[in-house]
């Protein structure tokens, strides 16, 4: 079905999520789901299926990084049923995608390389390694070589996704009038804007020793383009969360706003 939802941006007015609607949800199964199924596909066929695993790799690469793009982004775009949608809510249906993948990334994919990040380097052709070398071929050495370093950036990664998660949990559970959810989401959005620097400023001053700098695919999809959502969305979330403050606020001041 698609959302009826009418009435103007209000700052005194909350939404509890996301308004129903067929077409947005349509994308991010097509985009989240494709990202999700990627993993273990791609791993068949570069090993019992013997395809090359350096072509496998940029062909995933490729995969994830529309993924991203499309399920993170998708409210933006002149989907039919969210033509009567507000701003704020377009707004707030791509921050809840890019937190919720953005999170699930640092605790699932982050936290098993650095949980198994020995034993991942000391098996490149291994199946069940594949999904974290897909992206150290060509993408970013570093996490072969896990220096410590480059190891706290994941540490800090997996405690802002733990914070997120909660922030997020606050949220749903007070169908978002707790600022304090709110505020938790924010500054993980801060953490996100300095880690992603970090991570791509050291290896521009170490003069891309880490990338394949001979392949532009290797040096403009894998290391740049793939994690560039991670530069644009923190700041969207900033500006999500200061209109989401000034609702509460009201809100709390007239309960009768806390209504959809």
């Amino acid at each position: 079905m698609t959302s009826t939802i009418t009435r103007p941006d209000e700052p005194t007015q909350i939404d509890h999520g996301v308004p129903p609607s067929r077409g947005l949800r349509g994308v991010w199964i097509v985009a989240f789901g494709s990202l999700v199924a990627a993993f273990p596909i791609y791993t068949l066929l570069a090993f019992p299926g013997g395809v090359d695993r350096d072509s496998i790799a940029d062909v995933l690469t490729v995969q994830v990084t529309i993924a991203y793009f499309l399920g993170i982004f998708a409210a933006f775009l002149p989907i039919p049923s969210l033509r009567k949608w507000s701003r704020f809510q377009r707004l707030q249906a791509v921050v809840l995608a890019f937190v919720t993948c953005s999170y699930l990334t640092h605790l699932t994919w982050e936290l098993g390389w650095l949980i198994l990040h020995k034993a991942i380097a000391n098996a490149p052709d291994a199946a069940w390694a594949y999904p974290w070398w897909a992206y150290i071929d060509g993408g970013d050495i570093r996490y072969f070589l896990a220096e410590p370093n480059f190891m706290m950036i994941e540490v800090l990664s997996i405690i802002n996704g733990c914070i997120g998660m909660t922030g997020l949990v606050l949220l749903w559970r007070s169908r978002f009038t707790d600022h304090r959810g709110t505020l938790l989401v924010m500054s993980t959005a801060i953490t996100h804007t300095v880690l992603t620097w970090y991570y791509y400023g050291t290896e521009i001053l170490s003069g891309f020793d880490s990338v394949n700098t001979a392949s532009w695919f290797d040096l403009g999809v894998k290391f740049i383009l793939l994690n560039s959502p991670w530069l644009i969305a923190p700041w969207l979330v900033l500006a999500w969360g200061y209109q989401l403050l000034l609702r509460q606020v009201a809100a709390a001041k007239d309960p009768a706003a806390q209504r959809m």
